[in-house]
């Protein structure tokens, strides 16, 4: 190894031999690396050791709960308020959230025997107006006290998906693609775009359908579906208003609706080496304004979105993928998973 030669400052002849041995010894170690480092003045100074601490922050999502439903579980979610929120299984039955526990099961259909539906659906627009199609061609709603009987729409064809905008205004669309439209009472079929995975109403003139692609209801017709995303299948919407919308897919991307076009595909869920093949699928999404949304997966993870990006996806359910989610405000939401147990968020 070469050593480093020092140009030192010549002293006197007394300094000089008072340093001796010492500095050579000095030169040598400070050229091996051995020597302590010296400032200006002379000082001795000691690097700080990394720090080994971190520092953890807790989730604002609860632990899952104790499943609620039983042996046929919560699959659809409704929370018009965080002290009112409605559940419903594939089996026709409702429980009913008050802001801290679950209501004893409620049946849709009192005497008779519990369908089990491929998909079930609900909106609520508050807690004196609900309409859910809990499957087949039947729609009931709630009305604050207690479910009406259940009414069969002619012609329909498995009902699939179903939204509110108030409580004079709804919209289901049936299996083939009729869509049948509640003004205080149901309207015959009108034609849509296929089955509907999804749909989102903010008001008589402006809904928001996933069929594949994205089709528009404008209070006269429903658009064309338009093919927005090649990436996967859109599952989930959700509209605060006619300019804001945003969709999930199956691949774990989300879109978002500007008033006149669709951004393009945003992986915010992008899938992880290792983790089963689907588990990044986006399951459902809930927006509460143009600054607050959460979305869930088939992977048991959650994500929010704060007006300007989306959080990483983070595991909130180890056991299970979740399998809807309903937000009432920017601190209040509940997500459900295939067991039926809630967890909570805020």
């Amino acid at each position: 190894m070469e050593l480093t030669r020092t140009r030192w400052r010549r002293r006197s002849s007394a300094s000089s031999l008072s340093c001796g041995l010492a500095c050579t010894l000095l030169v040598v170690l400070a050229a091996c690396g051995g020597a302590p480092s010296h400032t200006a003045t002379g000082s001795t100074t000691t690097a700080a050791p990394a720090s080994t601490t971190s520092t953890t922050v807790p989730s604002p999502w609860s632990a899952p709960s104790a499943p609620v439903g039983g042996a046929h579980p919560i699959m659809a979610l409704s929370c018009p308020s965080p002290t009112f929120c409605l559940g419903l299984t594939a089996a026709a039955t409702s429980y009913r959230y008050n802001g801290s526990s679950w209501s004893a099961p409620s049946p849709l259909t009192p005497g008779t025997a519990a369908p089990t539906p491929a998909a079930a659906d609900l909106s609520c627009t508050g807690p004196g107006f609900c309409m859910a199609v809990p499957g087949g061609n039947e729609v009931v709603m709630w009305n604050g006290f207690s479910w009406t009987a259940a009414q069969s729409l002619g012609g329909a064809q498995g009902l699939q998906a179903l939204a509110c905008a108030s409580g004079n205004f709804c919209v289901t669309v049936d299996g083939v693609g009729d869509a049948y439209f509640y003004t205080g009472r149901w309207s015959s079929a009108v034609n849509a775009w296929g089955g509907p995975s999804s749909i989102s109403c903010v008001s008589t003139t402006f809904c928001m359908a996933t069929t594949g692609g994205t089709s528009q209801w404008n209070g006269q017709d429903w658009s064309t579906p338009q093919d927005v995303d090649t990436s996967g299948q859109l599952d989930a919407v959700s509209c605060v208003s006619p300019s804001f919308c945003v969709a999930a897919d199956s691949v774990g991307n989300i879109l978002a609706w500007n008033g006149s076009s669709w951004s393009v595909a945003e992986p915010v869920d992008p899938s992880v080496a290792g983790t089963p093949l689907g588990s990044n699928a986006i399951t459902s999404v809930s927006c509460v304004s143009t600054t607050f949304c959460a979305a869930v997966d088939s992977g048991g993870k959650a994500l929010t979105f704060n007006g300007t990006s989306w959080s990483k996806p983070s595991v909130i359910d180890a056991k299970s993928g979740l399998v809807a989610v309903a937000c009432a405000t920017t601190t209040f939401c509940l997500a459900v998973d295939k067991l039926g147990r809630v967890l909570s968020y805020g």
